[in-house]
């Protein structure tokens, strides 16, 4: 945190995620917990190292108990309003997450082992009444927050999760010049989902072309926001040093676009005719080969009809894909199929797998028109999207979407689907929520849908026409903590 400005990343960063909470984690909390910072936010800065305290995310059932050590903890989570003075503000509590600076990982080169520093005087000093697994979350922001486990011991199991940046104890030195900002998004059923920033998409360097020398430049001439960018013009930007018409161009497009919350067009670029199929897959991993979910979208992002293309067996790989393609050649005949990173993952998982196990499919999928809103907006250039990444929930989001899922990402639903085939020969093999599997598919290609609607309004109207943002959903049960060090 300390090397990044405050008044340009880091309040860019803020207003762009909307924490509930900013974490101060090492190796630098003392800098995230001064003054320079909690002067521009309204949003709690919290050093756990330093003093106990407790925050309610308003109608989420989650709680926060930020400690430097467990003993200074209430004897239950349900003692924490008396503790802290206040009357019932922890009512209707679902989950707890319980946050300290306490527990570490270490590795044995020689033994080739990792061990959990600090657990054992944690759990000695954890009141009885913070032990229920379903209720309580153990967070440690000297774990990095890619880490968890389940920590057992004779008699109770312990939910254990990481919630600090990367460190060089666990894994290859980091530039501290690089350090990610992170953020974690924690539901009232225990889930985690953690997302890395890279601090140069906020601020002025968050900008098209834009380093930290353009940056200064920018500042040295006034623009010291991505609103002072928008409100002047590209010949007025042209006229900065090292920039030229080209860069001036890009630079205003890209404020532009995060000042007015809409997509900018571009010059170039047209849209496919007819109304595009949205597909969002799910594999066995990454560079997973097994497309066992193919997730469809039948119209627009609020009314369209969802298809879920689901494998159904163990031992069938191939049924879920083979009604896809009949419905595709069928009923959605001669329509285009459009998928965010489709050019680089969905469609060549689908061929793939079309070649291993159902060939007769192949022609069809590769004479089907496909289109991929990422590739045709970043790598053509034809459009600049209003956010702060390039991810497809950003995106979305930036555009008025709201997810409707808790907890999942294409992580977790790899797992689940890898757990339900490794124990396919026990009786009592995994049977994972498919509903909610298929739910957080559905959000993702009615994002998708909401990112193409966005680019056929913006083609469709004069630049700077404010697009009215309606996308509106259900009220996700979800709490947002980011962490800066």
């Amino acid at each position: 945190m300390k090397q990044y400005d405050v008044h340009d990343v880091v309040a860019d960063a803020i207003e762009a995620i909307g924490p509930d909470i900013i974490i101060a984690t090492p190796p630098n909390s003392t800098h995230v917990a001064l003054p320079p910072v909690t002067r521009i936010t309204d949003i709690p800065v919290v050093d756990p190292s330093r003093s106990a305290s407790y925050h309610a995310v308003g109608g989420s059932g989650v709680l926060f108990a930020m400690v430097p050590t467990p003993d200074h903890l209430p004897p239950t989570p349900t003692d924490v309003p008396r503790e802290t003075g206040g009357s019932g503000g922890f009512a209707g509590l679902e989950h707890c997450y319980l946050v300290s600076n306490c527990l570490e990982l270490t590795i044995d080169p020689h033994h080739r082992e990792t061990r959990l520093e600090g657990i054992d005087e944690y759990l000695d000093s954890l009141p009885d009444g913070w032990l229920d697994e379903s209720l309580i979350t153990h967070v440690s922001t000297g774990l990095r927050a890619e880490y968890q486990a389940r920590y057992e011991t004779a008699t109770d199991t312990y939910p254990i999760h990481g919630a600090g940046p990367p460190t060089s104890s666990v894994g290859a030195a980091i530039d501290e010049n690089e350090r990610p900002l992170i953020e974690l998004s924690v539901y009232s059923n225990g889930a985690i989902r953690v997302e890395t920033h890279d601090p140069t998409n906020f601020g002025l360097q968050g900008l098209e072309g834009i380093g930290p020398t353009k940056a200064e430049r920018l500042r040295d001439h006034g623009f010291n926001s991505r609103d002072a960018i928008a409100g002047t013009t590209p010949k007025a930007l042209a006229k900065i040093r090292g920039f030229g018409e080209k860069t001036a161009t890009a630079v205003h497009k890209s404020a532009t676009a995060i000042a007015t919350g809409e997509v900018v067009p571009r010059d170039g670029g047209t849209l496919p005719n007819g109304d595009p199929v949205f597909i969002d897959v799910e594999t066995n991993g990454f560079n997973g080969e097994i497309a066992w979910l193919v997730g469809v979208l039948d119209g627009g992002s609020e009314e369209g009809h969802y298809l879920p293309f689901r494998q159904q067996e163990h031992d069938d790989p191939i049924g879920h894909v083979d009604a896809f393609m009949s419905w595709l050649t069928g009923v959605a005949g001669g329509r285009p199929v459009v998928a965010w990173n489709g050019y680089g993952f969905d469609f060549p998982i689908i061929k793939r797998h079309l070649e291993r196990d159902a060939p007769e499919w192949v022609d069809d999928w590769e004479s089907r028109y496909q289109f991929d809103p990422l590739y045709y907006a970043t790598t053509q250039g034809h459009a600049t999207f209003p956010a702060r990444s390039n991810r497809l929930e950003a995106v979305a989001a930036a555009l008025g979407w709201e997810s409707t899922t808790t907890g999942v990402d294409g992580g977790t639903a790899a797992r689940e689907y890898n757990t339900w085939q490794q124990t396919a020969n026990q009786s009592d093999g995994y049977q994972p929520d498919w509903d909610r599997l298929e739910a957080y598919c559905e959000d993702d290609v009615r994002a998708l849908a909401t990112v193409y609607e966005a680019l056929q309004d913006a083609s469709r109207r004069p630049p700077g026409t404010e697009m009215p943002k309606n996308r509106t959903g259900e009220q996700s049960r979800q709490g947002s903590l980011s962490d800066f060090s």
